[in-house]
């Protein structure tokens, strides 16, 4: 790429930025509206579950195709037109109609949001070729997601909470439109194309059969374990985990054999790359089911406002930010013992809210003191791990790693909140049994730094 000044590297950074801010806005914006969603649409367990779960497994399951389809096409042109089509899915999941609807919605939404983002990523690498401006340049990106966390919690609960006779729970979804209307036109005009491979192959058939298996697998799980298992649901399950392993097996053998192939195994030869993915499983299984689960438990058990628990959820994003601006520094310096830190605060978080909201007097400060220490170890975790997997792999493989990554990622979250969610809402005991099981897969987060940590230390 061409000589760029580092005032248009900057405006290009914030533009590029804007995406994962509106994913992450839309994420954390629905997290605590859902609530009022559920009643407005007199939705059930299963329902409000499935507005957040369609909507990961759409941004999940494109991103690695998205990846190939910017290289083949070009990656602004794609930025450009998946930041409109966000922008349109948005206005259409604000007129949703029923919640059947919105949960189609949610679904493009998602996979427009998956065109998005690896896109962005590597046009950041090609951008900022230097390995320390690369780092820094992710690290202000992981900010801004953290900023946007911040947003969407406080809107998620104000919004929400307006008297407005069409349901002010749509302006969480509105509230996207100009803004990606206007990125994208800004975009257009501002974006440096990178060089494209044309005669890439796109794997469309296989894109098809991994978003079927996914939606069967997620659909199983929600509508079995709120509904009944009866044995059409048990079968779907059963065959969607078993089409899984047999599609990643034929997938991991046409790439032995240099077969054209979906999934690129390539950037799993790099030990942190791989090591972070097997971290990040467990981690996202507890990260957006937090959320899920204290937003209603704030609304429903302690009968806060809307408003009420987006500031406290405001709390923790600020701590997100606040550490996420830190970890860039500290990261390079402790590495995986800086992570270790990180998850011991979210484990004592987790362990203080379950005494703290047991308490017959729940004081909100004391709650809102408590989440804020919970972000900080959020925001040292999350952009840490994202940092220590791609900071050290080839700008040539970034697009394909960041999109293995972020699919992990989100079909780790969606599998969480079904998982996390359920054990919640499915008995009386539920807050006990939710907050033992994310403390335990944050225990084995952590495990997997620890080994990694002593191995290094033994070579």
């Amino acid at each position: 790429m061409q000589n760029i000044s580092t005032v248009k590297k900057k405006i290009m950074l914030l533009l590029i930025s804007m995406s994962i801010f509106l994913s992450v806005l839309d994420l954390f914006i629905v997290n605590v509206a859902i609530p009022k969603i559920r009643t407005a649409m007199q939705a059930s367990v299963a329902d409000i579950q499935f507005i957040i779960v369609y909507y990961v497994i759409g941004y999940g399951a494109f991103l690695i195709t998205s990846g190939k389809i910017g290289v083949k096409y070009g990656h602004k042109k794609i930025f450009v037109l998946s930041m409109f089509s966000f922008g349109v899915f948005s206005l259409l999941c604000g007129i949703a109609w029923d919640v059947h609807s919105l949960n189609v919605f949610r679904l493009f939404q998602g996979i427009s949001g998956a065109f998005m983002i690896p896109q962005g990523v590597t046009l950041l690498s090609s951008i900022y070729v230097d390995e320390q401006e690369r780092r820094k340049a992710y690290s202000i990106y992981g900010a801004i997601a953290g900023i946007s966390s911040v947003l969407g919690q406080i809107l998620g609960g104000v919004l929400p909470d307006l008297d407005y006779s069409f349901g002010a729970w749509r302006l969480i979804f509105l509230i996207n439109v100009p803004i990606a209307f206007v990125v994208g036109i800004i975009s257009w005009g501002v974006l440096v194309e990178i060089e494209r491979k044309r005669e890439l192959k796109i794997q469309p058939l296989s894109q098809l059969v991994m978003i079927i298996l996914l939606v069967v697998l997620m659909y199983s799980l929600v509508t079995g374990a709120d509904y009944g298992w009866t044995t059409i649901l048990f079968a779907l399950l059963v065959g969607a985990v078993l089409g899984i392993a047999l599609f990643l097996v034929v997938q991991y053998k046409n790439y032995k054999q240099e077969i054209g192939t979906l999934i690129d195994f390539k950037p799993f030869t790099y030990k942190a790359f791989a090591v972070a993915l097997i971290a990040l499983v467990f981690y996202s299984l507890v990260q957006d089911s937090y959320f899920f689960i204290y937003a209603n438990h704030f609304q429903l058990k302690l009968h806060y406002t809307a408003t009420e628990t987006g500031i406290l959820f405001a709390f923790q994003g600020v701590g997100y930010v606040i550490a996420s601006f830190l970890s860039l520094k500290f990261l390079s310096k402790y590495q995986e013992r800086f992570m270790l830190f990180g998850l011991m605060m979210m484990v004592v978080g987790l362990a203080l809210h379950y005494w703290l909201l047991s308490q017959e007097q729940v004081v909100f400060y004391e709650v809102a003191i408590l989440l804020f220490e919970y972000g900080v170890g959020c925001g040292i975790i999350l952009p840490s791990m994202f940092t220590y997997a791609l900071s050290t792999l080839p700008s040539d493989i970034t697009s394909t790693a960041s999109s293995l990554y972020l699919t992990l990622q989100q079909l780790s979250i969606a599998l969480g909140v079904s998982i996390v969610g359920q054990s919640y809402f499915s008995s009386t005991a539920g807050h006990f049994n939710s907050t033992v099981l994310m403390i335990v897969l944050l225990v084995l987060t952590g495990v997997v730094f620890f080994i990694t940590y002593k191995r290094r230390l033994n070579d």
